[in-house]
């Protein structure tokens, strides 16, 4: 997987058409992709600075419990089904009004 890919940005609502370059399946190098219709190649601040976030050695790759003051490592099975759990108790106790979602990974753009 070498070379320059076209991908979207999922760092804000908008979801603006990247290009990146990836070498030794990294990514090096980011630029607006002219041929998106919803960008038109724009590319704002953030949206440069992707491989930042994506090769960032603080990034949470697996989910993880707070226990006490630490956090513990779990599996995805487990972790899902905590959470699931936990809304359906939610859901069981004060109706299904009592939910809400808020989510910032390209949502915008499907009203495009």
């Amino acid at each position: 997987m070498e070379g320059w890919k076209k991908t979207a940005c999922v760092l804000c609502g908008n979801g603006c058409g990247l290009e990146v370059l990836v070498e030794n399946n990294r990514i090096v190098k980011v630029r607006g992709d002219q041929d998106s219709p919803l960008s038109e190649g724009y590319v704002c601040r953030k949206g440069l600075n992707v491989a930042y976030h994506q090769h960032n050695k603080d990034r949470v790759l697996f989910p993880l419990k707070k226990v006490g003051d630490r956090f513990e490592r779990i599996s995805w099975e487990q972790a899902i089904a905590e959470i699931a759990g936990k809304l359906k108790d939610i859901v069981g106790q004060y109706g299904p009004k009592a939910l809400a979602s808020l989510a910032g990974g390209g949502e915008f753009s499907f009203l495009s």
